[in-house]
């Protein structure tokens, strides 16, 4: 169960094993539904252990109690019409490589959704790799973006791979990119121009294969036509738009 700012812990916990993932606030009859929908998944397993299961009612309820809960994976439910909708055009926004820009609040699951269309897509069998781009200052952002050369600045001991090559051929999630500073604007609208990279400090251009998705918590196109961000970055991002409903 998650609110605001833990959808990555939540996806990674189901990686590790957990069977549903729940976003606040959400109704009595949804969480008994989903601790239902666990129990008959596990019954086999408890079965082969000699586990008593005598209540087979119990299990059964886990069918009746869905009523108007829609099944999206193994692991997610909702009867939000809208959610739904996004969940069903998820496989066709999969099968693309166009941008995806994820607008909706904190909490409202852009990262899961994000890394479901990875998952749908002909990538999965390659990296997701997700950066925050509200967590660092500039700097250090282009390094994590960029990688860099030996030497390139104080500190640059080694070189460093960064995020943009760590994900080529699979998929690299942008989060917040309404909190990128213009300068970084510029140079990331150049790497989807012209699909390459330079690291920092470096001479030779590297080649990209990547899916681009960005997330942001704001209305992004309010905050372009007020000079926040760049138009012509705005476009590129927003190809396919999805708009995830409030909380």
């Amino acid at each position: 169960m998650t609110a605001f700012g833990t959808v990555e812990k939540a996806v990674e916990a189901m990686k590790n094993g957990a069977y549903d993932f729940l976003v606040k606030p959400f109704s009595l009859n949804v969480l008994e539904t989903a601790v239902n929908a666990a129990l008959m998944d596990r019954q086999p397993i408890l079965k082969r252990e000699n586990v008593s299961t005598n209540d087979s009612g119990m299990f059964q309820s886990a069918v009746t109690t869905r009523v108007g809960l829609k099944k999206i994976s193994e692991r997610f439910f909702t009867k939000n019409a809208r959610m739904i909708e996004i969940i069903d055009n998820l496989k066709r926004v999969a099968t693309s490589k166009a941008t995806v820009l994820i607008q909706g609040e904190s909490g409202t699951g852009k990262e899961l959704i994000a890394r479901m269309i990875h998952e749908f897509s002909p990538r999965v069998e390659r990296i997701f790799v997700a950066i925050n781009c509200a967590a660092m200052p500039d700097t250090l952002l282009e390094s994590e973006l960029f990688g860099h050369e030996k030497g390139a600045f104080t500190g640059a001991v080694a070189r460093q791979i960064g995020k943009f090559e760590l994900s080529n051929n699979g998929t690299i999630l942008l989060d917040e990119i309404s909190e990128m500073s213009l300068t970084m604007q510029t140079k990331l609208l150049r790497v989807l121009q012209e699909c390459e990279i330079y690291r920092v400090g470096g001479i030779k251009p590297i080649p990209l294969n990547i899916r681009v998705i960005a997330t942001t918590n704001r209305d992004l196109y309010s905050y372009m036509k007020a000079g926040h961000f760049r138009e012509d970055l705005y476009y590129r991002l927003n190809v396919i738009p999805i708009t995830m409903p409030p909380l």
